[in-house]
């Protein structure tokens, strides 16, 4: 763990004391808290994890060890009819780069979970890359034959290749140090292309309503807390300029956050709400840090009484700006 940290934001070295914080999810047994720049008032996880630490961190703990290479492949089939399209806007899960991503273009995912994104990227006729700490993914990535990196873009994988789309779904908060990755993917970048990246929003409607219970803090998994005023002026100092951003809030993650208000959390014990089952399938992938036990957990709650009030609360919710996480696209100013 990092002992000097620095803000990614404004460079700064002070920090506030918020209030102490722990694995509420997943029963990782470190101690930690959530300390606000005093400089530009950006919220970091203290102390801050290393580059080297997150293989033994996601290894360990997250919930990908009984992921389904078949399960991940089906996930991805229909993604490119119209049907699929209105489906992840009425849930909430069109907060995921890879659906802009155009046919013929280079695509690097970085963070790329189970792999999903790069097979949907395939279905929508891009060729796709992708970059993932977590060791766990790569006998999905050879099951499926596919470009990953198991590691960090700071090992200039994949050498000479230039993409057109980069992406971060759900990534750049889990990053020890942000400003560094943009300033690298700036190098990785063809002639005209994009980055977009997609972060829990800390101005967010819930964010207001949970408090300390959001769970979106996800500690210590998220080691930076963004909101759409701090993330652009970092994203500037790394030469970046905001072409568009809206938010988005999954229904999934409202009904697990209205159980979350409710549930009993111990540190250092995994938490029923978010348990994993051996035959879950990739929704981590495509809700990363949300295992398919919780989804099962939620199912029948959600299906029968909340899900249609929560999704059309949702999207007036995204509308007003006030959604659980911000969509961001960057380019490089010339």
């Amino acid at each position: 763990m990092s002992a000097n940290p620095v803000c990614p934001v404004c460079e700064g070295l002070e920090f506030a004391f918020l209030r102490d914080a722990f694995d509420d999810r997943y029963g990782h047994p470190g101690q930690f808290s959530l300390q606000r720049c005093t400089g530009c008032g950006h919220v970091m996880t203290l102390p801050l994890l290393r580059e080297r630490d997150l293989p033994e961190l996601y290894g360990n703990y997250y919930p990908r060890k009984n992921i389904s290479a078949t399960d991940v492949a089906n996930a991805a089939t229909g993604v490119a009819s119209p049907a699929a399209a209105l489906g992840r806007w009425f849930a909430g899960t069109d907060n995921q780069g890879q659906y802009g991503v155009r046919p013929g273009e280079r695509m690097l995912d970085l963070g790329c979970g189970s792999g999903l994104s790069l097979l949907e990227a395939h279905a929508l006729g891009a060729q796709a890359w992708g970059v993932e700490a977590d060791p766990n993914v790569r006998r999905i990535a050879d099951a499926l034959r596919l470009n990953v990196h198991q590691g960090s873009l700071h090992d200039m994988p994949f050498p000479g290749l230039l993409f057109d789309l980069v992406v971060l779904n759900q990534v750049i908060e889990h990053i020890p140090e942000p400003d560094k990755t943009l300033s690298l993917i700036a190098s990785r970048l063809a002639p005209g292309g994009r980055v977009v990246l997609v972060f829990p929003n800390t101005r967010s409607l819930w964010c207001r309503l949970s408090g300390a219970r959001w769970i979106n803090w996800h500690i210590p998994y998220h080691l930076h807390h963004f909101d759409l005023n701090t993330f652009s002026r970092m994203a500037r100092r790394c030469g970046y300029r905001t072409v568009r951003s809206r938010t988005v809030t999954p229904n999934i993650w409202t009904v697990l956050q209205l159980r979350a208000m409710r549930a009993r959390t111990v540190p250092g014990q995994p938490s029923s709400l978010w348990a994993v089952e051996p035959t879950d399938g990739p929704a981590a992938a495509t809700l990363p840090g949300v295992g398919a036990g919780s989804r099962k957990n939620v199912r029948r709650f959600a299906l029968t009484c909340l899900l249609p009030i929560v999704a059309v609360f949702n999207r007036c919710v995204d509308a007003l700006g006030w959604g659980d996480s911000l969509m961001v696209e960057l380019r490089p100013v010339a």
